[in-house]
């Protein structure tokens, strides 16, 4: 476990206070308490740990406060059928002076342990999740957007990185040239990101019945097929970040690969699984 030895994250214990639903396929979800005051809003594509119940309580060994290297040592010995699952999400609004932290779900069909947490969640039900505490310092733990001095960035998204893309847009100088690549399954989930969207360029592909990515990976193929070369040569002032499905980052990546953009120009990622639920390895 050294490997989160120096891990600003700890333990915080909320209560779900709102619900609201934005669109088909997205629920938000309001979490509380003042502990949350110390959650540090880096905001951007700031990642947390939820942990999701499998029995109608937390062990007792998981509890406010623990650090990142005590916590997992303590989910870790929960037997398996009590083990609560472990899931990232996107924390782009913290609003630490209401002890407040929206996170906004995508509602998977079937729905997977958070799909299904959220769909349920009412006012009052409790939610542990790990994120950095504000004193520890290190305001880029948990954020892989870094576009360096970028005036022309790609941004490629499916839904369940939408709330990472809603907090990186507003980040952006007046400077930086952003074109917004999103995948949906409905016109409406992808207009829940229409307020920050505005005054860049956007394309909605819909996913009609193709595999979760699919779409995604081919608008970022038309992409570069017509833009590659000119971002290639934009060197340091061309960054890309792009989010979907885990089987299809490889693809992705090499698309990038072809025209030949340089690695450490672009972020890609998995932000989900395409097969069946099963337990996290800690990571």
């Amino acid at each position: 476990m050294s490997a989160f030895r120096n891990s600003p994250n700890i333990l915080f214990e909320t209560t779900v206070t709102a619900t609201r639903r934005l669109s088909p396929g997205f629920v938000r979800v309001t979490l509380g308490d003042e502990r949350l005051r110390d959650l540090a809003p880096h905001q951007l594509d700031q990642r947390i740990k939820i942990m999701l119940p499998t029995t109608g309580d937390y062990p007792a060994g998981l509890r406010a406060g623990l650090p990142e290297q005590v916590w997992r040592r303590e989910w870790r010995s929960v037997p398996d059928r009590e083990r609560p699952w472990l899931r990232s999400y996107t924390a782009y609004r913290t609003r630490p002076t209401a002890g407040e932290l929206d996170l906004d779900f995508y509602l998977h069909q079937p729905h997977g342990p958070a799909s299904g947490w959220a769909a349920g969640a009412r006012p009052g039900g409790r939610l542990i999740l790990s994120g950095p505490h504000v004193q520890a310092g290190q305001p880029r733990y948990g954020v892989q957007w870094e576009p360096g001095p970028a005036t022309r960035v790609l941004i490629a998204a499916d839904e369940t990185a939408y709330p990472a893309v809603r907090g990186i847009l507003p980040s952006l100088g007046p400077g930086v040239r952003a074109t917004v690549l999103l995948e949906a399954g409905a016109a409406a989930d992808a207009a829940t990101l229409d307020d920050v969207t505005a005054g860049h360029s956007v394309e909605v592909g819909l996913r009609g019945g193709a595999r979760g990515g699919t779409v995604l990976t081919a608008m970022v193929g038309d992409w570069l097929a017509e833009h590659g070369a000119a971002a290639a040569g934009l060197g340091n002032h061309f960054y890309a970040w792009a989010a979907t499905e885990s089987s299809r980052i490889t693809q992705v990546r090499q698309l990038f690969a072809e025209v030949r953009i340089a690695p450490e120009r672009v972020h890609t990622q998995g932000y989900w699984h395409d097969r069946p639920a099963r337990e996290e390895v800690a990571d």
